[in-house]
């Protein structure tokens, strides 16, 4: 449901910025999926996984085939902050407006207070 609702809301970005919606990509979901859990289970926040390594590692390490991917990471109380955040910050911003991208993953989870860990995986 979270990811379904964080998906609306990247799409509806990409369409205020006059660009097309993502494919959601199953696959790269799972990824970002097991990526937030990650974080949330090993109590860090960061790009690089202490136990998958950067996005294109993971990536190549489940055998998922890319020509590009980028991430973007965040921890808030909902996925409407956590996507607020996004846009407002330049890197990430860039990420979900990229035209490079055909297809993003998206995973959230929840940590014991309630707050989300959320990962965009964008792929080409």
């Amino acid at each position: 449901m979270q990811e379904k609702k964080l998906l609306n809301l990247l799409n509806q970005d990409r369409a205020s910025n006059g660009l097309a919606a993502l494919t959601l990509d199953s696959r790269l979901s799972e990824l970002a999926r097991l990526k937030s859990y990650d974080m949330n289970e090993h109590h860090y926040f960061s790009h690089t996984s202490p136990t998958y390594g950067t996005a294109a590692q993971m990536l190549t390490r489940f055998g998922y085939s890319f020509n590009g991917v980028g991430e973007n990471i965040a921890h808030h109380a909902t996925v409407e902050k956590a996507e607020a955040a996004f846009m407002s910050s330049s890197g990430h911003r860039a990420n979900i407006l990229g035209s490079q991208w055909t297809k993003v993953g998206i995973g959230v989870c929840f940590d014991s207070q309630g707050f989300v860990y959320v990962t965009q995986l964008f792929a080409r």
